[in-house]
């Protein structure tokens, strides 16, 4: 079912659920919604990218230990291999969780992180939870997690091409931590979409064993897809060229706003100790993520050019089952699917329902609720994600 927005009528949106999970077909009634207090403060919070403010929000409902904690384990029942290199840059390099009791062959997770692609978030020390909180909720749910730590790279397809490292050095080693390399599904959030997005693709960059993957979730992100054109999105009417990560959609406001004292997006302020500029878990580049730094938009991109990069050519004949996400408090959000999202959908579906990707619309969650919710009270996202992971053979 298609909800609308209504911002006067809270009451109204809680009666009738959290989120809605749409395909081109069918519509499957809500089961979830974002508690009330968490609610109220992502409301206040706004419509802007705010991880440290959010992070104050869902902590609370964390275990007490995160990556900064000397207990050993950390999670029990759970196994983590830290910073286990696939490539040459010091920032090649994944986490994997995988319980300890079970049978092998179980799904593989791999998650693809936004903003300056640190797999554990370093705005503030609340922010240390996040991502391990997706690697224990995919541990308790038959998986082995793989968390990848993304950085910028000199070409336009530098980042999928360290996707496609990342994802064959996975095939050939996850069955060491009982994974099965032939069920493999990647999520992606925000600037994480455009390497996933650019990889999943473009066929050159697969390795001997081809894409690899039996699902992809691409949440809150663009990528590019011409010649459909999406306004204000990479190749689109008042966009940029595709060059590098596309920016969140909408516009980003200043962290802190809303909640007292939180620094600005890049802060560093829960950075690892011990750490440096350049290692995983250390403080943030200078602008990394931002216009004019380490994988920013870089320069406007010929016409051409931008064609020639699409993506949308190997999605139109790919097996990859697709699942497409918005958050309702994502910037530039007006009570329904992102543009790009909608845009996308729509063109695959001409190819028929089976290539149809599934559209999930998140109510009540914002740009990084959506992540920091996983493994909380709060199954708005990853109770439909879960649920779709299951049902793909």
């Amino acid at each position: 079912m298609n909800i609308k927005h209504d911002q006067n009528n809270h009451g109204l949106r809680r009666a009738l659920g959290a989120m809605a999970v749409m395909t081109s077909l069918a519509a499957v009634p809500a089961s979830a919604q974002v508690p009330a207090d968490i609610e109220a403060g992502l409301i206040k919070i706004g419509q802007i990218v705010d991880p440290a403010c959010t992070a104050k929000l869902y902590r609370p409902m964390m275990p007490a230990n995160d990556i900064t904690s000397t207990v050993t384990p950390i999670y029990p029942g759970i196994t983590i291999e830290r910073d286990v290199s696939f490539g040459p840059n010091p920032k090649d390099v994944v986490d994997i969780f995988a319980a300890d009791k079970g049978a092998a062959n179980r799904p593989v997770l791999i998650y693809v992180p936004g903003g300056a692609g640190n797999k554990i978030e370093l705005q503030v020390r609340e922010a240390n939870a996040f991502y391990d909180n997706i690697g224990r909720w995919a541990t308790k749910n038959g998986m082995v997690f793989v968390n990848m730590q993304r950085h910028p790279g000199v070409n336009w397809d530098d980042p999928a091409k360290d996707a496609s490292a990342m994802i064959q050095w996975v095939q050939a080693n996850i069955g060491k931590y009982k994974g099965n390399p032939e069920r493999m599904f990647a999520w992606a959030q925000s600037a994480g979409n455009g390497p996933l997005g650019t990889y999943v693709g473009r066929p050159e960059l697969y390795g001997p064993k081809g894409v690899g993957l039996k699902g992809v979730i691409f949440m809150s992100g663009q990528f590019n897809i011409l010649p459909v054109q999406v306004a204000g999105f990479p190749g689109g009417p008042g966009g940029r060229g595709p060059g590098g990560p596309p920016p969140a959609p909408g516009a980003s406001g200043t962290p802190g706003s809303t909640c007292g004292g939180a620094g600005p997006n890049g802060s560093s302020d829960g950075a690892l100790p011990g750490r440096t500029v350049g290692q995983p878990g250390g403080p943030n580049e200078p602008q990394a993520g931002g216009r004019g730094g380490p994988g920013g938009r870089g320069p406007a991109v010929p016409p051409e050019e931008q064609l020639r990069r699409s993506t949308l050519p190997a999605y139109k004949t790919t097996k990859v089952k697709i699942m497409l996400a918005t958050a309702e408090l994502d910037p530039g959000i007006e009570g329904k699917m992102s543009a790009f999202n909608q845009a996308f959908h729509d063109e695959l579906c001409k190819e028929g329902p089976d290539h149809c990707p599934t559209m999930l619309f998140e109510k009540g969650e914002s740009h990084m609720s959506e992540v920091f919710s996983i493994d909380t009270p709060d199954t708005t996202v990853s109770g439909p994600i879960l649920a779709w992971i299951k049902k793909i053979k």
